[in-house]
């Protein structure tokens, strides 16, 4: 990079900020002019498309609008649909099976793909004359949510190979794990001064408010989890191989408050879960047997203290804390799963059905990526859900980090996705983390979170091009100072 390249990514990153939100703020207005600026603005660079679309995303999760189908929209949707148009660009005339590499989990991804796809044609083709297909709270029609539902979809799909095809050194990886630091940092800084100010959100958890909930920079408060391995990892393993080494530890200790402010039974024990697994890769083999045997000893003497069994009883008091009703949401997707086993509800129609069959207990949806694909595509969806699960599991095979020496320049990226897949995986007991449904609440608004896992499997697709033999005998395109060590 040149020295004044990092001030004119700053400059072009305000700039489309600011544009995609006056796009959806005043349409009628800044669709012209502000239109065109944005798409120069993520055009400019490739990497500073993947950063506009991060701050959009993590930072202004907000549409003014109530109703109609702008209701649905929201900058970070139009950040993504500019940096998904430079990739299908830069990719001239070439066929479909180069732009989407490497070829590791396209045959379940795209399977998926398939299944989702016919699960709403068949919901058109046969409706449940039970159901009405309409929102009681939004005139968006059915249709509406259906193509809303494919075009999520697809750009879900296609993001991971867009990162990858636009991550083309170790230094872009480390580019784009900083800028995601940079959203936690400053969505942590927000919900911090929402707290001491009482400003944000209303919902109270242990007697505290839950100061990010629904505002513009929840899903930067949300990503804390995790960017926290990559983090985490860079601090242990990097320090002798990464340029920016200082500015990781204090994005590190910003990413460890945002998640403590979160105030969510989820991000705290996979945040707990990361670290220990990061840390685990730290440890010599000497020091960590004996720990893994000291280690259950230590939590049964703690989990027995009274102390502790009062904080636990506490923590899921549903007097003092809210999301307890998740378990009638799990009997609703069931429910819905056992009556319409062959191909679901359809993709996006879960809020539909959801009213019907819970009443008074509807949740939109089901709050678990397995039920709510089981919910809405049956066990054809469920089948190449799993399927799905299985091939990112084998990506880490391809790290080789039993024989990969810790010195290597992208060793603690690489002990960082292993721990990233295991944390995206557990969090489908908790929340839709892979796949966005458009009967979530807000339509597309949970694509402006969801977004980042699948920017951070790009940059694990991205890894695996660059250990190929045809990467490493490109030593102009890789040989990166902090790769000297």
């Amino acid at each position: 990079m040149t020295p004044w390249s990092w001030k004119a990514c700053a400059l072009i990153v305000g700039v489309a900020v600011t544009i995609d939100v006056l796009i959806i703020q005043s349409p009628l207005v800044w669709i012209g002019a502000a239109g065109m600026l944005a798409i120069g603005a993520q055009f400019w660079g490739d990497l500073r498309s993947i950063a506009v679309v991060m701050f959009t995303c993590g930072l202004t999760s907000y549409s003014p609008f109530e109703f109609g189908v702008l209701s649905r929209l929201y900058p970070g949707d139009v950040a993504i649909v500019l940096f998904l148009i430079m990739w299908l660009v830069r990719g001239g005339r070439s066929c479909l099976e180069r732009r989407f590499q490497p070829n590791l989990v396209n045959a379940p991804l795209f399977g998926m793909a398939s299944v989702m796809a016919l699960s709403i044609l068949w919901s058109r083709l046969h409706p449940d004359p039970s159901v009405t297909y309409t929102f009681p709270h939004s005139d968006v029609s059915w249709a509406t949510t259906q193509i809303a539902q494919l075009a999520l979809l697809g750009a879900t799909i296609c993001i991971p190979f867009a990162v990858a095809a636009t991550v083309k050194t170790r230094r872009d990886i480390e580019y784009v794990i900083i800028t995601m630091g940079v959203v936690t940092t400053l969505g942590t800084l927000l919900t911090a001064g929402a707290m001491i100010y009482g400003l944000g959100g209303s919902f109270e958890i242990l007697g505290v408010t839950r100061a990010y909930w629904e505002q513009p920079w929840q899903s930067s408060v949300r990503l804390t989890e995790l960017v926290l391995p990559f983090l985490y990892s860079a601090v242990l393993f990097g320090r002798r191989c990464l340029p920016a080494y200082g500015l990781i530890c204090v994005l590190f200790l910003f990413c460890l408050i945002g998640v403590v402010l979160t105030f969510s039974r989820q991000s705290w024990l996979v945040s707990l879960f990361t670290l220990f697994c990061v840390s685990a890769f730290w440890l010599r083999k000497k020091i960590l047997i004996p720990l893994m045997l000291l280690l259950p000893c230590v939590l049964v003497l703690v989990a027995s203290s009274p102390g502790v069994v009062k904080g636990v009883t506490q923590f899921y008091n549903p007097n003092e804390v809210y999301g307890l009703d998740r378990l009638y949401f799990y009997v609703t997707g069931v429910q819905l799963f056992v009556t319409h086993p062959l191909l679901g509800v359809g993709a996006g129609n879960y809020q539909f059905f959801d009213r019907i069959y819970a009443e008074v207990s509807a949740g939109g949806i089901s709050h678990n990526q397995f039920i709510t694909i089981a919910a809405e595509t049956g066990i054809p969806g469920l089948f190449m859900f799993l399927w799905f699960l299985v091939a990112l599991l084998r990506i880490p095979r391809r790290f080789k980090l039993r024989t990969l020496d810790r010195r290597d320049s992208l060793y603690w990226f690489r002990v960082a996705g292993v721990v990233f897949l295991l944390a995206w995986i557990s969090e489908c007991f908790f929340q839709e983390a892979f796949f966005v449904t458009a009967a979530a609440g807000g339509g597309t608004k949970v694509m402006t979170f969801t977004v980042f896992p699948w920017i951070l499997l790009g940059l694990l697709f991205a890894v695996t091009n660059l250990s190929s033999p045809l990467a490493r005998a490109a030593p102009d395109t890789l040989a990166l100072p902090g790769d000297l060590h």
